[in-house]
């Protein structure tokens, strides 16, 4: 079909129009620009500012597709940017805006950037005033191909340099290259005022969107294969980055207004016209102000301390208006099925309505429609087939003035199998009745795809929209193979030249059918039936590549002069088929393998008997048996397969009724001997041995291992604390009466197994320390017989000095009695001993005095 371009409109009193464009569809998501500037825009803004003011006006574009209402993020990335100081050979630009696109979409489509990687999209600025039907200047501003995103030859548009308004130009014009048409022009939605694809470019209150209408053409454009020249990641090169100020901090009013009405504008200074952040009036002549209602740029200053951001004039440093995101309207409900049977589709909708998107805030994520498959149960064998039903529809409609009756024409490339292309039958003619065919109808005959909304969506063999599930070789969905035969070999033979020779027949049923020649030839795969009627090359006719329809299946027949042919079908097929070579010189060798479903046997039922294993090892256990259903011996299945007529008798019985071995049974440990320091505990040892299941007996301890548990162990064997410790008492000091015996006392340390050692008295002084002498009696004493001294404690000593002699007097008490003696000694007597003796009743006192030389007396 032939490039279609723009039609230009004549541009009214101080608004500019847009041309009429016929659409087509396109899209993507990363737009790698390259921006051309002519040799006028050099004049025009000079050699060293160009730079800046392109980057500019492309950062304003940037910024109208990143806009929330487009309902895609769309990136506009310069990756070039040439300025022209001459029309370089092979491009002439001149006022004829047709010609001069034209020649820049050819001169560009040679343009390679580095690394040999080339652009998406060209962009033309020229400070031409251009006109699209003639080389004169007339009021159009751009001009561009309808859907030519992408294209080599066609992803290009040329712009007429207005000043900063110039972004809105370019937007425009690239919408018409993705695909958009004007809004009210074949579409529902309204010429409004603000539209970005309004026929006239005006902003509404300073602000400019994209319609639905804009929205759903650039989402068509999306689905289509030519959009994927989108999809791949940009590198933008550093020197061509975006201002980091906008375009009014850049560029004042009085700028802009020399750039919309000349030299010598400025901005218009009169009481009434205030708000240019809506519309940006201009002062050329006399007294009168003019626009072109368009807004002053982002940024401008709009009073003191005032600049404008979104339409109105706020207070520097502020944002406008808040952004408002999009968000989802609740789905619509299911719309009916588009078919009664063979798959139709269903979907249901949502809208970004709740709020819409507002003050470049984000349209929703996500799709605004939801597909879903329906009625799928095959149709009638009887019935029409559903894109040739459509083509039916036409038989009553005049075209071009003569009725014929239509029927499907499927020989189309992939974009175009969801357009319903008709033939006229008896007729060599065909066309393209409508731009989709009806929802659910096939993408073609060997495909289980569907169109929607004229684009071949996916569907798996689970019959899921998007589902990557496919048949296996056995044409089992999400099969693993192994349900069907593979039959795989080769024909090597060498034959005289030009015959056809047999290689391989084919029996109904196959499936995964492949046959290719193992190197390029000058021979021919050739097919037919068992009736030697041929459906691929027959009969000395050399059938073109293609698909073709036989056996009850499709083949794809693919020859190239630099690979070898093959010839392929999923299958299955519904006649035997013989698959010939049609020899023109030396046999290249085939291979060839299809598969076939594995030969299914009635399966055999039959009972089997499981032993349980002897519950016990000895003392008698028992052994059950359980029948169980045996598929063909092997594999257990319910029980209910198998005829329960036949069923076995099961019961149990004895096993392993030999005893046990003995063992040793050990009772509880005793009491310790001692509480510290290692003492020993013991228990019973019993030999026992398990005769019955139920039933134990006491054997001998020989029968029992010889290794038997101990019944002796060690207890409390802690340390235990130093305690008192006395030696034997002494004899009595008196045979007879009450005498004194002794012993010894000592604190020992009590640690087992090692020889006590003597510690000091205080380690013990935490116990009551035992006697070292006590009193004792051996027997009484006869009376009037021998005597015998008894010591008694002695009493108070006396003492005084008379002169030269020393007086000392011993007093000793003894129970009731009494005994004083005095011994009155001189010095000489000093050393003497007496032994005084005194009797009184039945005892006698004998006291020992002996003087020192001290004048002091001791006992003895």
């Amino acid at each position: 079909m032939p490039d279609e371009f723009a039609v230009p409109e004549v541009e009214g009193p101080g608004r500019a129009k847009r041309s009429p464009i016929n659409s087509n569809r396109v899209g993507g998501l990363n737009v790698e620009t390259l921006v051309v500037a002519d040799r006028k825009m050099l004049e025009k803004h000079g050699r060293d500012n160009v730079t800046t003011y392109v980057l500019t006006v492309m950062n304003m574009v940037s910024s109208l597709f990143k806009d929330g209402t487009i309902g895609t993020d769309i990136n506009i990335v310069v990756v070039s940017l040439l300025l022209l100081e001459q029309d370089p050979l092979g491009l002439t630009i001149n006022h004829h805006a047709d010609q001069s696109l034209n020649s820049f979409c050819q001169w560009q489509s040679g343009l390679v950037g580095k690394g040999g990687k080339r652009h998406d999209h060209a962009v033309l600025l020229t400070g031409l005033d251009i006109c699209s039907w003639k080389n004169e200047p007339c009021d159009t501003l751009g001009f561009a191909p309808i859907s030519g995103m992408c294209s080599k030859y066609r992803s290009c548009t040329i712009n007429e340099d207005t000043g900063l308004g110039l972004a809105f130009t370019i937007a425009h014009e690239s919408g018409h290259n993705f695909g958009m048409i004007h809004d009210g022009e074949g579409n529902p939605c309204r010429k409004t005022e603000g539209n970005i694809m309004s026929p006239t470019l005006a902003g509404n209150n300073g602000v400019f969107s994209w319609s639905t209408c804009s929205r759903q053409y650039l989402s068509r454009f999306l689905g289509t294969a030519q959009a994927s020249c989108l999809v791949d990641e940009p590198k933008q090169i550093g020197q061509y980055k975006y201002p980091e100020q906008l375009p009014g901090q850049l560029y004042d009013a009085d700028t802009q207004c020399k750039w919309q009405f000349g030299s010598k504008a400025k901005l218009c200074s009169l009481d009434f016209v205030k708000d240019i952040c809506k519309s940006l009036w201009c002062h050329r002549t006399g007294h009168r102000c003019e626009t072109k209602f368009m807004p002053a740029a982002e940024g401008t200053s709009c009073g003191p301390d005032m600049w404008c951001r979104r339409g109105q004039c706020v207070k520097y440093g502020e944002h406008g208006p808040r952004a408002v995101h999009g968000q989802w309207s609740a789905w619509s409900q299911w719309s009916d099925c588009s078919r009664t049977c063979g798959g139709g589709v269903m979907y249901r909708e949502r809208s970004c309505t709740s709020p819409r998107p507002q003050n470049n805030g984000k349209f929703c994520p996500g799709s605004s429609r939801l597909n879903q498959l329906c009625n799928t149960r095959p149709c009638p064998l009887n019935a029409v087939d559903f894109r040739a039903q459509q083509c039916a529809e036409y038989n009553s409609k005049p075209f071009r003035g003569w009725y014929y009756k239509w029927k499907p024409y499927t020989k189309v490339d992939d974009e175009d199998i969801c357009k319903l292309y008709c033939i006229a039958e008896d007729y060599d003619f065909f066309f393209a009745m409508s731009s989709k065919v009806k929802d659910g109808t096939s993408c073609s005959d060997h495909r289980e795809d569907v169109c929607i909304d004229g684009m071949c969506e996916g569907v798996g063999c689970d019959q899921i929209l998007g589902s990557k599930a496919s048949l296996d070789a056995c044409g089992v969905c999400k099969g693993d193979n192994s349900t069907c035969k593979f039959f795989k070999g080769q024909y090597t033979l060498q034959h005289r030249a030009n015959e056809y020779y047999s290689m391989v027949t084919v029996p109904a049923g196959a499936r995964s059918i492949r046959v290719q020649e193992m190197e390029v030839s000058t021979s021919y795969l050739a097919a037919r039936s068992l009736k030697r009627k041929y459906y691929l090359t027959g009969d000395w006719t050399v059938d073109w590549p293609g698909k073709f329809h036989f056996g009850g299946t499709v083949f794809d027949y693919q020859r190239s002069f630099n690979k070898p042919e093959s010839l392929y079908a999923a299958g299955p097929t519904n006649e035997t088929l013989v698959f010939e070579i049609l020899l023109q010189g030396k046999n290249p060798g085939v291979v060839w393998e299809y598969t076939m479903p594995r030969t299914e046997r009635k399966p055999d039922y039959s009972w089997g008997v499981v032993r349980s294993d002897c519950s016990a090892p000895c003392a008698g256990g028992r052994i059950s048996t359980k029948a169980i259903c045996l598929q063909d011996q092997k594999v257990q299945v319910n029980s209910t397969m198998c005829n329960p007529h036949t069923r076995p008798t099961l019961g149990s019985h004895l096993c392993n009724t030999q005893p046990c071995p003995a063992y040793w049974s050990t009772g509880d440990w005793g009491s310790c001997s001692r509480s510290c320091g290692g003492g020993q505990q013991t228990r019973t040892l019993r030999c026992f041995r398990k005769v019955t299941y139920q039933r134990e007996e006491v054997v001998a301890h020989s029968l029992c291992p010889v290794i038997s548990p101990a019944q002796i162990q060690p207890c409390h064997t802690q340390v235990c604390p130093p305690e008192w410790s006395t030696g034997s008492w002494s004899q009595c000091s008196k045979t007879c009466g009450r005498g004194l015996r002794k012993r010894s006392v000592f604190c020992r340390s009590t640690d087992p197994g090692a020889k006590a050692v003597v510690v000091p008295d205080s380690m013990c002084r935490q116990h009551h320390r035992p006697k070292a002498q006590e009193t004792c009696v051996l027997r009484r004493c006869p009376k009037n017989e021998r005597l015998q001294w008894i010591p008694t404690p002695w009493g108070e000593v006396g003492e005084k000095t008379r002169g030269t002699e020393r007086a000392a007097a011993l007093e000793v008490k003894r129970g009731p009695t009494f005994l004083k003696e005095q011994c009155h000694l001189n010095r000489s007597e000093c050393s003497a001993t007496k032994r005084l003796l005194h009797y009184k009743g039945d005892f006698f006192s004998l006291i020992l005095l002996k003087f020192s030389s001290q004048n002091n007396f001791s006992l003895v």
